[in-house]
């Protein structure tokens, strides 16, 4: 099975004083290395960062250098969900892929050690969670992305698009607390060390 993945970078990073997250560091790497190696460690081929201002150049040349697609988010300020709608509407019009990963940057942590068990999955929706708590990234077959690429006319989003229809979803239980870390605030980033 061919997999995609979706890196969402198209935030101002307003909660961590504007600085681009994903050129934050964590163990040596920036976020979106991180990210993209561990996307190749799982065998994932086609690899899409959705950027936008006032970040865009500075992502765009990272992402370059990592050897990945980029795709302008036109309008950042209407939510993530903006963002999940712009990558997958590339995604439906580019990627060969049979699912896909939706993985914001700034949840750069989990390994692919703890996100392989979901590749295992032929969900619709297959979300890891450590405890009770789902974390990142969820992944999503190709019949999924249709409904992703229009999620930000949904009242909250991709949210709205994994509640549809429950039947569809899975949740892997992993043992990895680190994909339920969202680092939002330079307090999050030094919790996450």
């Amino acid at each position: 099975m061919k997999e995609a993945c979706i890196i969402l970078a198209a935030g101002k990073g307003s909660r961590y004083g504007g600085q681009n997250k994903a050129l934050l560091l964590w163990q040596s790497q920036t976020f979106l290395a991180r990210i993209v190696q561990t996307c190749r460690e799982l065998s994932i081929g086609e690899i899409l960062v959705v950027i936008a201002e006032p970040h865009r150049e500075a992502t765009d040349a990272c992402a370059k250098l990592l050897n990945v697609n980029t795709v302008v988010n036109p309008n950042p300020a209407e939510g993530m969900a903006s963002s999940v709608s712009v990558g997958f509407q590339y995604a439906l019009r580019t990627f060969l892929a049979d699912a896909a990963w939706l993985w914001p940057v700034d949840s750069p942590a989990a390994t692919s050690a703890s996100l392989a068990p979901l590749q295992e999955q032929s969900a619709a929706i297959a979300i890891p969670v450590f405890g009770k708590r789902g974390g990142h990234p969820m992944r999503v077959a190709r019949s999924v992305w249709p409904e992703l690429a229009e999620c930000h006319k949904a009242e909250e989003g991709a949210r709205t698009v994994i509640r549809r229809d429950p039947r569809r979803v899975v949740r892997i239980a992993v043992e990895d607390a680190r994909i339920c870390q969202d680092i939002d605030s330079p307090e999050d980033w030094r919790h996450m060390q």
